[in-house]
């Protein structure tokens, strides 16, 4: 009898002391996922529902606890992504994990937010199969890697496309307009005596003046296909991709010239200016987008040769 009265003592200890071990691991595993500065969710693995979130998640999106824990993972996951969920439960049946992957949630308020998101399932001390996700909101980051690649197509005076974008949007309209075989203008326009006035005025109000240059040459564009850009100083490129016959881009070039008939302000000063362009057409001037923006200087270069304030059709030599 009392070798089996110890046996029970010494069981019954050691199942205290593993409770205890395991009471403080819960409570070290709860203190950590309430802090961490990641998101992290506890989901039911069966029902999708979760079971325990932390505060990182509902301030992302923008529920109480309560709220968020009424839940399933469906109700905040976008239908477009089912068949990249459907991957997630495959890869946890196969290997017991998933991710990381990119995706978006659904704030309380409707909107979106991106996030990445791994997961790796476990059982719960009753035996319960759950998921816990590692959820991060790649907002900030989303945010900056949107205005570093606006910063690389956009020109940051004025906004319009850049250089870069320009030749990117030339190659694909030179692409369709050789499909649909239509023609396609590009305007190329320098500002008459920007230099003297530059000087004059200082540079401040020479951005000024580039500025308002730029919004009354986007006032122009009515069709989505039209581009408006800066190539550089004060030159100014404007493409027409899809036009019938070069009518269409002396039309244009008329109508760019008639909106600086009125002044422009800068500053508390009203500037007169003119503009001289150049007009290259595809496919008579060129086929790429190198030699019809050459083209389209050339003949730019004729016209402030001559008596600036007009427009010419280049003309190759014969």
């Amino acid at each position: 009898m009392g070798v089996s009265l110890n046996m029970i003592n010494t069981q019954e200890c050691s199942d205290r002391l593993l409770k205890d071990k395991l009471l403080r691991a819960s409570n070290k595993f709860l203190t950590m996922f309430q802090l961490s500065p990641v998101g992290m969710a506890i989901v039911d693995a069966t029902t999708g529902d979760f079971l325990e979130v932390n505060d990182s998640v509902l301030n992302s999106a923008g529920y109480t606890k309560d709220e968020f824990i009424q839940l399933s993972y469906w109700d905040i996951t976008p239908k477009e992504y089912e068949k990249q969920e459907l991957q997630q439960i495959e890869d946890l049946k196969r290997t017991g994990r998933f991710g990381p992957n990119q995706k978006e949630y659904i704030r309380k308020d409707g909107t979106r937010y991106p996030i990445t998101i791994s997961g790796v399932a476990l059982t719960d001390i009753d035996g319960k199969e759950i998921v816990l996700g590692i959820i991060e909101d790649i907002s900030e980051r989303k945010a900056h890697e949107r205005k570093l690649e606006h910063d690389a197509l956009y020109d940051p005076l004025t906004n319009l496309p850049n250089r870069r974008l320009l030749f990117n949007n030339l190659h694909q309209s030179l692409a369709h307009c050789k499909r649909e075989q239509k023609k396609l203008a590009l305007l190329l326009l320098d500002i008459d005596n920007f230099k003297p006035v530059n000087d004059s005025l200082g540079h401040k109000s020479g951005d000024e003046l580039l500025i308002s240059v730029s919004q009354r040459l986007q006032g122009l564009i009515q069709r989505e296909t039209d581009t408006v850009a800066r190539l550089g100083g004060d030159e100014f490129v404007i493409m027409l991709p899809l036009i019938t016959n070069d009518h269409d881009a002396t039309l244009f070039a008329k109508k760019v010239m008639d909106c600086f008939l009125e002044p422009v302000l800068v500053g508390q000063e009203y500037i007169d200016i003119s503009v001289s362009i150049g007009i290259s057409i595809f496919p008579e001037h060129g086929d790429d987008e190198l030699t019809l923006i050459e083209n389209a200087d050339k003949a730019m270069y004729q016209v402030k040769n001559e008596h600036r304030n007009n427009y010419k059709i280049f003309m190759p030599l014969r």
